[in-house]
């Protein structure tokens, strides 16, 4: 890391290290769930980031840099899920074998490894609603929070994202009735 940063700066990347690394690294790994002990590793990846562009990033003020580390952090952690969620679909058989058949087991793995590849070409936006809500298990009202977005745009991101995974699947896939958005009082939204 510090090979391609003039040396002026090492003492700077070091304090900047020093005053985000442990609240990154809690914040990745809230944000990691059953993956957050990568955590550690994804905010070196920032700071390995934030190195190399430390040119233009130490003209900031501490609050944009701030700003721009947690924001490549949060890009790293929504690849991550996007990466886990295609992983996990290897580790599927084990659970499922005993409880189906292999050319069932077979079947549900492609169509898992096809969601996911939908998934990924969907605008940043709509992506990143659909991993915190699916993957994240998170609920519209934490999604908007984190995101700075209105909780109705989290609702329509994930319209479009059902409507997509819809159309692309057509009938290989029945989604069940209460995958539905949440409206502002708890209950499900009819579309």
């Amino acid at each position: 890391m510090t090979s391609q940063i003039p040396p002026e700066h090492w003492e700077e990347v070091a304090e900047l290290y020093v005053r985000f690394r442990d609240d990154m690294v809690r914040f990745a790994a809230r944000l990691l769930g059953r993956a957050q002990h990568l955590a550690h590793d994804l905010v070196q990846e920032v700071f390995k980031a934030a190195a190399l562009r430390w040119g233009t990033l130490r003209t900031r003020t501490e609050d944009g840099q701030r700003a721009w580390l947690y924001r490549v952090l949060k890009n790293k952690v929504f690849d991550q899920w996007g990466a886990a969620g295609r992983a996990e679909v290897g580790g599927l058989s084990d659970d499922l074998v005993a409880d189906l058949d292999t050319p069932r087991t077979a079947v549900s793995h492609l169509l898992l490894r096809k969601c996911w590849k939908i998934i990924d070409s969907m605008p940043r936006a709509q992506r990143r609603v659909a991993l915190l809500k699916w993957q994240g298990e998170w609920a519209n009202d934490e999604i908007a929070r984190h995101l700075g977005i209105a909780e109705s745009t989290v609702r329509v991101h994930l319209r479009n994202a059902r409507r997509t995974l819809a159309t692309e699947l057509g009938s290989e896939v029945v989604f069940p009735s209460e995958w539905r958005d949440e409206s502002p009082g708890g209950e499900a939204e009819d579309e």
